[in-house]
């Protein structure tokens, strides 16, 4: 999510905290509510009260997961709210099974405690016919409203069940309701997680996120179709992204297992066309047009490995009609060698995530082959199975 379109917060434990601008629409939405059941503007202001406190229990969730994480080495990028929850962005989970357990459920179990606290709270604050209307409103959104309580309690009491009196309950189970719904094992929802590591115990890491895709693929959909029947439109968002983070997080990681699989010298590719830095680029162009090669190392005339002339360049002398340049005009000084023993992990990564056009391979010293981001896409389609 780029962080463009949030507005920082503050940092806290080392780990900023992002307000995403859609979170705008929460203060529309309980204006909404508050002038649908007209509620006066003390009543509207109580009710956003009671969303900031509602997402400020979510922050602490996060951070639950952000400082557990990091007992094991993994930094936390950020913390977005969003009007659907928040995200903590790890810059990867834990790969032993335990760490990946205790990092997932750390989150649900700050909902736990907070859930405990706040009821202790209550307890503090109300006593008496207080304390029995707090109990009441307790039970009443503990069950829907459906549970057997006395419907007159509000008149015996004579106390109007307003302000913190109503929203401290409505908080104590709204926690509660944070522990349920995270821990449905749809992943990558919590409760997927837990059940991604307690897979991963016995069967690996691989095969037990494929099976926790499917099954938070399923609950997905599930919660896509009651959204929209039930007009929940909240649940059937969150089954979308569920869905779709599901199916990505797989991917990502049986990718990971494919790529520590390998090395450099399994995907090189020893024949390559040497350009010199005084050649015209009236060929580098003409190769590029026949669709074989994108990218070229250039050498200098005594065939030392001088640099990289890269797809971009060429396009920029194309347009320019300058077939007469020598290619040393053009040609990029920085190289990217690495060894045929190089884990092709580290491979994936100068090509797909910083970008590097082309790779020269070298062994002791000898250049022995090139390695581009064709190759490597084609190796990985071919080897994906």
């Amino acid at each position: 999510m780029p962080m463009r379109s949030s507005l920082k917060l503050f940092t806290w434990f080392g780990i900023p905290v992002h307000l995403h601008w859609s979170f705008g629409l929460i203060f529309l939405y309980a204006l909404w509510i508050g002038y649908a059941n007209n509620l006066d503007v003390l009543n509207t202001i109580w009710l956003m009260v009671f969303f900031i406190a509602l997402f400020a229990c979510v922050l602490l969730h996060e951070y639950g997961h952000a400082l557990t994480a990091r007992r094991y080495g993994v930094r936390t990028q950020d913390i977005i709210l969003t009007p659907i929850g928040g995200i903590a962005r790890l810059e990867r989970m834990p790969e032993k099974p335990m760490q990946e357990f205790l990092v997932a459920i750390a989150g649900p179990m700050v909902n736990v405690v907070l859930a405990i606290l706040l009821f202790l709270l209550g307890k503090l604050l109300y006593q008496g016919d207080r304390w029995m209307l707090f109990n009441w409103i307790l039970e009443q959104n503990m069950t829907f409203g459906s549970g057997e309580s006395d419907p007159e309690v509000i008149e015996e009491v004579g106390i109007a069940a307003t302000g913190l009196l109503f929203y401290l309950p409505v908080l104590v189970v709204t926690n509660i309701a944070l522990v349920v719904f995270n821990l449905i094992p749809a992943f990558p929802m919590d409760g997927g997680r837990i059940f991604r590591a307690l897979l991963a115990m016995r069967m690996g890491r691989v095969r037990a996120t494929q099976v926790a895709s499917w099954l938070g693929q399923g609950i997905a959909v599930l919660f896509v179709v009651i959204g929209l029947w039930k007009s929940a439109f909240t649940l059937a968002l969150i089954g979308f992204f569920v869905f779709t983070t599901a199916r990505a997080e797989n991917n990502m990681v049986r990718l990971d297992a494919l790529v520590r699989r390998f090395k450099a010298r399994d995907l090189m590719r020893p024949q390559f066309t040497r350009l010199s830095i005084n050649d015209w680029m009236q060929t580098p162009i003409a190769l590029l047009q026949q669709g074989l090669e994108r990218h070229f190392l250039v050498f200098d005339l005594q065939d030392h490995l001088i640099g990289v002339l890269e797809e971009p360049q060429i396009m920029a002398a194309m347009k320019k009609h300058d077939l007469s340049a020598e290619i040393g005009q053009y040609a990029k000084p920085q190289v990217n060698v690495v060894t045929q023993d190089e884990r092709l992990e580290y491979v994936f990564h100068l090509l797909q995530q910083r970008g590097v056009g082309l790779l020269a391979v070298a062994d002791q010293g000898e250049l022995v082959g090139v390695i581009d981001q064709a190759g490597l896409q084609n190796f990985l389609r071919l080897n994906a199975g």
